[in-house]
């Protein structure tokens, strides 16, 4: 039996009773789960099948397939006031969507699933919570952490450079401050890594 974590990005009915659970895992990447008989129990029985909760999940690795059978799914963490705020929904979905289309299962992502919990995080928080990341931050954080996370980040010839991208990182991972910066370089930091990942032929 194997026990990780999850944090769902995806959900689609799958079958007669089931559902078909996507998300990211730091031990499995890309993981994909049936979870069976869920819509058929009340959400007070079944509350942790919802997009952008956090889940301790247990499922047997059987067979060559990368679509498991959950075993036991427990609620760790919700982030359910990103449905407050469009705007933040919608980023959260661009975000998972990025995710699922470019991690691949059964390679570790613990930096970026870190920083996808912090994400989300930021983006449930109340307008007036103090240092509260913005939108563009939080895309630079998800897509700075993954393509470093990845070897997709070049080497840059400034150390000041090199050590704000670190440090950035270390920020997502950890749910730190961020380093500082002029407020319009987040706007240009988005551009260039939006460029990596085209470089990379990563989907969007």
């Amino acid at each position: 039996m194997i026990s990780t974590q999850m944090i769902v990005l995806a959900k689609q009915p799958y079958k007669e009773a089931a559902l078909l659970l996507s998300g990211l895992s730091p031990d499995y990447g890309r993981l994909n789960l049936v979870a069976n008989g869920a819509q058929k129990l009340s959400e007070k029985k079944f509350p942790a099948a919802d997009l952008f909760r956090e889940l301790e999940v247990e499922f047997n690795e059987e067979g060559g397939s990368d679509l498991f059978t959950a075993k036991q799914l427990e609620l760790a963490a919700a982030f359910d006031a990103l449905a407050d705020n469009p705007k933040h929904f919608q980023l959260a979905g661009r975000i998972g969507s990025f995710l699922l289309k470019n991690a691949v299962p059964a390679v570790p992502q613990p930096l970026t699933y870190d920083a996808l919990r912090c994400i989300l995080d930021q983006l449930s928080r109340p307008a007036d919570a103090p240092e509260r990341w913005t939108m563009e931050q939080c895309a630079v954080v998800i897509r700075a952490t993954y393509l470093y996370e990845n070897g997709m980040l070049p080497e840059v010839q400034s150390e000041r450079e090199s050590d704000f991208l670190e440090n950035l990182v270390a920020a997502g991972v950890e749910c730190s401050a961020l380093p500082e910066c002029r407020p319009d370089y987040w706007k240009t930091l988005n551009r260039w890594l939006g460029d990596l990942c085209d470089y990379h032929h990563l989907q969007k």
